[in-house]
């Protein structure tokens, strides 16, 4: 215990020795760690983070021939393919262009390189569920701020572009078809005009419930107004007209039915109505979700102009000019400690300019106090 006191206030004499020498190695060196901040480049970091709903992935209208998606990982892992897929090579290359961050005209090695370098400075992650943030860093403020905002417009671009052109292919194979279907069909005047010319009660309730289902597959697409839907209308009063001169001017569903038995026409008009019909809704849902990006793309924070740098940190850099200093005071007091002699050699460098040698120290001797009585008695003795 004596000797464990011993070194630790040899310690403290030693630090009290060097606390001067100590104290400016400290300042000076968290004071140029401090200023070597200045002289830095200084990094930049705007960001933003978007939620992308999940009835993006669920559409009633298109579930029946694309199923949606109802897994939270999927829709984790699509929506991470859809936003690199936005960083693409072009989109990295109209950055470089707008913002002079390398040429265009270069050699292939220098030109990957160089755009491999500007995607490095783009940082892609999950923020938890459908959440996504996007960073970008710049030795300029105001330049990864713009960035940061043109990359929110091809991200959220990206997705109402690719959702509607999803749409647009399936409404056009629904047009395709139609096509194909009128295309055998002929709906003309052909069929009515031998409709009438034969004055056949069967012939002419076959040709009334034939324009009657074109007339409900055609209201889909005109009003009652257009020349198409008035033409019909005329016709099927016309055939009306013929029947009551038969006296047969009452038929229900069922009696209509009965004398048209389905035949491939009549299927073939049935198909093509619920296409029409589809094809109806499908203009009405390509209306609706170019009104409604906003509510399948919810945008959590907005890119931000950056006040203070990513890089360098000036409390980072204080911290580690704190731990070199530690490191270079003990440096300083080990060898100034080995470098100045101790009592012993001091002892033997002495005896050796003398011509003599040096024996060793003597060990301190304590003395005790002599008690009163002794002491009154010598005093009488001597008196």
């Amino acid at each position: 215990m004596n000797n464990e006191k011993i070194m630790i206030r040899d310690f403290i004499l030693v630090l009290k020795k060097y606390s001067f020498a100590v104290v400016v190695i400290f300042v000076l060196t968290i004071g140029f760690s401090i200023q070597l901040t200045n002289f830095l480049t200084k990094q930049y970091k705007s960001e933003f983070e978007i939620n992308v709903y999940s009835k993006y992935f669920k559409n009633p209208l298109i579930s029946e021939i694309i199923p949606g998606v109802y897994n939270i990982p999927e829709m984790r892992f699509t929506i991470d393919s859809m936003v690199k897929e936005a960083i693409s090579e072009e989109f990295i290359d109209s950055i470089a262009t707008e913002f002079d961050f390398y040429k265009l005209d270069t050699d292939e090695v220098t030109l990957a390189k160089n755009r491999q370098f500007l995607r490095d400075r783009f940082s892609v992650f999950s923020t938890g569920g459908q959440s996504y943030k996007v960073t970008f860093t710049d030795s300029n403020p105001y330049t990864a701020k713009k960035v940061a905002e043109k990359t929110l417009a091809k991200v959220k671009s990206q997705f109402v572009d690719s959702r509607i052109a999803t749409i647009e292919m399936v409404k056009q194979m629904m047009l395709n078809r139609l096509q194909a279907f009128s295309a055998t069909q002929k709906i003309s005047t052909k069929g009515s005009e031998k409709a009438l010319a034969s004055k056949s009660p069967d012939v002419l309730r076959a040709e009334l419930k034939k324009i009657e289902t074109n007339i409900s597959a055609m209201s889909k697409q005109y009003n009652r107004s257009h020349p198409k839907m008035q033409e019909l209308v005329s016709r099927k009063q016309t055939i009306e007209v013929w029947l009551e001169e038969f006296g047969q001017n009452a038929f229900s569903a069922n009696e209509l039915a009965t004398i048209s038995m389905p035949t491939e026409k009549v299927i073939s008009e049935q198909i093509t109505s619920k296409f029409y019909t589809k094809y109806h809704d499908f203009n009405m849902a390509l209306d609706i979700e170019k009104q409604s990006l906003e509510s399948y793309i919810g945008v959590i924070q907005k890119p931000q102009l950056p006040t203070n740098p990513m890089w360098p940190k000036k409390r980072l850099f204080a911290a580690v000019g704190f731990l070199l200093a530690l490191v270079i005071s003990f440096i300083y007091i080990f060898v100034k400690e080995i470098m100045v002699p101790g009592r012993r050699e001091l002892l033997l460098a002495e005896a050796a300019e003398l011509n003599t040698l040096y024996l060793g120290q003597l060990s301190s001797i304590e003395l005790k106090p002599a008690n009163k009585t002794d002491l009154a008695g010598v005093s009488l003795k001597d008196g």
